[in-house]
């Protein structure tokens, strides 16, 4: 008797643990992306064409609803950018430029416009989407004409975007991106910020308070659901 319990009992718990480890398995998403990065601030009002690099993306998405996604990423980019790109004044005298690479990570929420992956069917298998995230990150320097530039510039983000995701198979879907990172209450990511030293040549004093640092992605992206197939199988209870 006590035997018959006990293996029931087993059989109860390996059953519920299945079942919460399927419904769980279908609410994770992981993917990634590779495109294009370019950069605006200080040295460039505007990204530039000859400035644009590469960037990538990792990603995992909790979904909440088919509307609601939590995700978090992880996003490198190479950025550069150079006066010598602009003809104001103020490019021409001051001739700075730099170079470096970022590396953010970010959570935050994503909202689908439409109910994706409600049900196999035409409606439900697209849809534009628009998300925004708080992280972190930090900016190795390769190359700039500042003098002293911090040693290594970091900074609070705020990474928002747009995109579309298309699902072309079970398990795959795949979208394009646009994002922007922008760096909060810091100036300095880009090595090239006003510099009140008197100690410090004057052209690296000038710049425009208003131009703030931002970081641009545009790219390809390529997702994977977690999700069985088959459902899973309940234990025979004697």
């Amino acid at each position: 008797m006590k035997i018959t319990f006990l293996k029931n009992t087993i059989l109860t718990l390996l059953l519920f643990i299945s079942a919460t480890t399927y419904s769980l398995a279908q609410d994770w998403i992981v993917g990634g992306g590779v495109g294009l990065a370019a950069y605006a601030g200080d040295v460039s009002p505007l990204p530039h064409p000859l400035d644009y690099r590469v960037g990538v993306k990792g990603f995992a998405k909790y979904k909440i609803n088919n509307f609601f996604h939590w995700r978090t990423d992880l996003h490198v980019a190479w950025n550069t950018g150079s006066d010598s790109r602009w003809d104001k004044q103020l490019h021409k005298t001051r001739q700075a430029s730099f170079e470096n690479v970022m590396i953010n990570a970010a959570t935050g929420f994503e909202y689908n416009f439409l109910g994706f992956r409600q049900k196999k069917n035409k409606r439900d298998s697209f849809t534009p989407y628009f998300f925004m995230e708080l992280g972190a990150g930090v900016f190795p320097i390769i190359q700039t004409t500042t003098t002293n530039p911090p040693s290594l510039p970091w900074a609070v983000t705020l990474p928002f975007g747009v995109g579309f995701k298309k699902r072309i198979s079970t398990h795959w879907d795949f979208g394009m991106e646009l994002s922007i990172t922008k760096p909060l209450w810091s100036d300095t990511t880009d090595t090239i910020y006003r510099d009140e030293d008197p100690n410090v040549p004057i052209n690296e004093r000038l710049t425009f308070p208003t131009w703030r640092d931002n970081y641009y992605f545009l790219g390809f992206t390529w997702s994977y659901n977690i999700i069985n197939v088959n459902c899973p199988k309940s234990p025979r209870l004697n």
